[in-house]
């Protein structure tokens, strides 16, 4: 197929910028020549945009739209919904989508919601630090747990006391990202960062500062930079590490969530935190994130300890969107999961085979709903680390040619309840028009 139009588009885009900062509603895009898709309407797993080009979409807004676009059912929930009630008060509909998390999630015992990952990870670390009376934190190099000052970005000059600091390195894309001015001096002080998937630099760390550090806060798939999966017996060992130095395990499962199964990647890897945060598939498309844990933990919540607020929160229309969605997931005993599986592992291969000849460091990583492009010369990215200076830049480029010839896609190819063989057939025959794209301009 030939390359597609953009011309509405473009003009489009020079109106926003005269109303919106860039012209767009999230900036971790720092390429001057990013231009947006707008979208004006979206069937199964097609989306269309304002000049009238049809995309097959595996962005799915970046993971939420799980059951595709325009599900019937969740047009039928949101519907019969605002019909009764769609404003924030108290409702019965909080009960049975809190129920349904807890049916599924290991580690739920008690649910709060709340609007946002971003939101749903404060409240845990909030949380956290009450139940241990601690106040650092461990993160990881390349994980992304929102844009709090705190959370994102840094980079450590010292691997012997890894307190981030404000900066970027050339080398480290992810640090670019998420480097911002206007952070508080201070942001940084209470958190340590390591690489994930080296369980001996965990051990290290707490050995040296245990006491102090209130929660370990992870991605248990790195699905927001390489799809690196953890490696055997590394979130088994960090589980025996929190244990032994009575620290708070808190799985951000933002993307994960309903997305590697109805159990979230807990359930997958068997591996129980004790806190856990939720959000994009969980609503299917509709703002709504979720915190839960262990009564223990969370009852700092119950006894108002801790502060948990949001006018917003546990919004009728999002308790309906969460209950539709997750009853979807569940029918016949989560057959649409095989089904996604199945499409997502041919698309891979086909992937993987039309790379062979043309780019060998092509790989992808993740799992078969969320698959991640990456480059390597090695063929495999375990961490941050391992990928520094490793080909993220032509992702990005590939995947600009991917949109280009009607692939929605950033870097992640996530599979949805409304893709079909006939859908990754099609992407496959896009995708190698993109290939041969790309490797005639290098």
């Amino acid at each position: 197929m030939t390359k597609l139009s953009k011309a509405a588009s473009i003009r489009h885009f020079e109106q926003a910028r005269r109303y919106i900062p860039g012209g767009i509603q999230s900036n971790y895009r720092k390429d001057a020549s990013y231009l947006p898709t707008y979208i004006s309407h979206g069937r199964n797993a097609r989306l269309f945009d304002i000049d009238g080009n049809e995309y097959i979409d595996y962005s799915l807004s970046y993971g939420p739209s799980i059951l595709g676009h325009s599900s019937e059912a969740l047009q039928t929930a949101i519907v019969a919904q605002a019909k009764e009630m769609y404003s924030n008060e108290l409702n019965v509909l909080e009960l049975e989508a809190a129920k349904k998390i807890v049916q599924h999630v290991p580690c739920a015992e008690l649910v709060r919601f709340a609007c946002s990952g971003t939101e749903a990870n404060f409240n845990a670390l909030r949380v956290a630090r009450a139940y241990t009376g601690r106040n650092m934190v461990v993160r990881f190099n390349g994980h992304y747990n929102g844009s709090l000052d705190s959370l994102i970005g840094g980079v450590v000059s010292d691997p012997g006391n890894p307190v981030p600091g404000d900066g970027e390195r050339e080398d480290d894309l992810f640090s670019v990202m998420g480097n911002t001015r206007g952070r508080a001096a201070h942001a940084f002080h209470d958190s340590y960062m390591i690489e994930w998937n080296d369980l001996s630099a965990l051990e290290a760390l707490l050995a040296k500062y245990g006491a102090s550090i209130a929660a370990v806060y992870m991605e248990p798939v790195m699905v927001n930079m390489h799809g690196c999966m953890p490696e055997p017996g590394y979130l088994e060992g960090v589980r025996q590490l929190c244990d032994d130095y009575g620290v708070v395990l808190i799985f951000d499962e933002v993307i994960t969530g309903f997305r590697i199964g109805l159990g979230g990647a807990q359930a997958h890897f068997g591996v129980t935190p004790d806190l856990s945060t939720f959000a994009k598939a969980l609503g299917g498309g509709f703002p709504v994130s979720a915190f839960c844990g262990k009564r223990e933990i969370m009852d700092a919540i119950t006894r108002t300890d801790v502060i948990a607020a949001g006018t917003y929160n546990g919004h009728p229309l999002a308790m309906a969107a969460v209950i539709a969605t997750i009853k979807e997931l569940e029918r016949d005993n989560g057959a649409v999961y095989a089904k996604m599986y199945r499409l997502g592992n041919q698309l891979a291969e086909g992937l993987r085979e039309l790379f062979a000849c043309h780019e060998p460091r092509f790989i992808l990583q993740g799992f078969p709903t969320c698959w991640t492009m990456a480059w390597s010369e090695s063929g495999r990215i375990r961490n941050q680390s391992d990928a520094l200076g490793d080909g993220l830049l032509d992702v990005l480029a590939f995947s600009k040619l991917l949109n280009q010839h009607g692939i929605m896609v950033q870097t992640r190819f996530c599979l949805s309840a409304a893709h079909v063989p006939a859908d990754i057939e099609e992407t496959l025959q896009r995708a190698e028009a993109a290939l041969k794209e790309f490797v005639a301009g290098r």
